[in-house]
């Protein structure tokens, strides 16, 4: 929920290691940098489309290394999104394994039609008939936002297809009401908890600029670009009734993972990352430090480190090992 759609200005093709690019905003604090640009998926942006028995066309693309015998990685984008919003990750991992990447339904590359209401659910059965399409038994998740939810949701309902998750960004009730609102989170502008307690230390940040024009809007990419506005406004919907998970819910999940959240991630509250930590069997949860909702953006280098640490450790079950 609350995946910020990116809407772009420029294509700014940039490799990690090289530097910040120049859609750096050094003007704000780097949790309040909304990033407005995201280059090429590496070999990645010309996919394809499943057609789904029900109507359904869902974009999608495959690449990376086919021979490797690493678990391939699914990597679902945020809510009014697309996949380019993961390049970092996609970029990252295709490197040593396989990655496949998905438009969510109505969103992005894949057109918004046969159907008229958003559900995470929904979101789930398609993930599995894409792999089931690809012929791929067993996948690791990597999902933020929105797509850290369906990423839960496809742990807790397909346990034998889902190796492990890496869910940043994620909430389990929609009102954000359990387990309660004044967890004391430092989430402010200031950094400081006391400077804005009314609001549960959060400062909404003033310094977003999204164009609705760029190369990677909704109005340029979907093949039904008259009902973006239409999209935006069912994905709103959803995220006001969607999901209502408790703990009995978590504990069907059974495969490892890490609850991902910034330590000033304005659209999620911290309740939510620290109630999921505790309900999933034997989670971890990371902070990253000094960002917000856009981590993966905010700060590739460190994002892409935990993931990869993450994707790579030995687990027993749930318990994680050294080699």
């Amino acid at each position: 929920m609350f995946g910020l759609f990116l809407l772009l200005s420029a294509v700014i093709v940039a490799g990690l290691g090289k530097g910040l690019s120049s859609a750096w905003n050094a003007t704000v604090p780097r949790w309040e940098w909304d990033p407005d640009s995201e280059p090429f998926i590496d070999g990645g942006d010309n996919g394809q489309y499943l057609n789904l028995s029900s109507g359904i066309d869902l974009w999608y693309t495959i690449f990376g290394k086919e021979t490797s015998k690493k678990t391939p990685v699914l990597i679902l984008h945020g809510g009014q999104g697309q996949s380019n919003q993961m390049y970092h990750q996609a970029n990252a991992l295709a490197k040593t394994r396989q990655v496949i990447l998905q438009d969510t339904r109505g969103q992005g590359r894949s057109p918004y039609t046969s159907f008229t209401n958003f559900h995470y659910d929904d979101f789930t059965r398609d993930a599995i008939a894409l792999l089931d399409h690809l012929q791929i038994p067993l996948v690791a998740v990597v999902g933020w936002s929105d797509g850290a939810i369906t990423g839960l949701d496809l742990a807790m309902n397909y346990s034998s297809r889902i190796e492990r998750v890496f869910a940043h960004g994620a909430n389990l009730q929609a009102n954000m009401s359990i387990p309660g609102l004044n967890d004391p989170i430092i989430n402010s502008g200031s950094g400081s908890l006391n400077s804005d307690f009314k609001t549960n230390g959060t400062t909404y940040s003033t310094h977003s600029k999204r164009d609705a024009s760029g190369p990677y809007s909704c109005q340029t990419l979907s093949p039904t670009p008259q009902k973006c506005k239409v999209m935006e406004q069912g994905v709103s919907k959803m995220w006001r009734t969607e999901p209502t998970w408790g703990p009995q819910a978590m504990l069907k999940i059974t495969c490892p993972v890490w609850i991902v959240d910034g330590d000033h991630d304005i659209e999620v509250e911290r309740n939510q990352a620290d109630a999921l930590a505790a309900w999933i069997p034997f989670a971890g949860q990371l902070i990253l430090p000094q960002t917000g909702h856009f981590a993966l953006l905010q700060d590739p280098k460190l994002f892409n480190f935990a993931l990869e640490y993450f994707l790579d450790m030995e687990f027993r079950g749930q318990l994680p090992y050294y080699r």
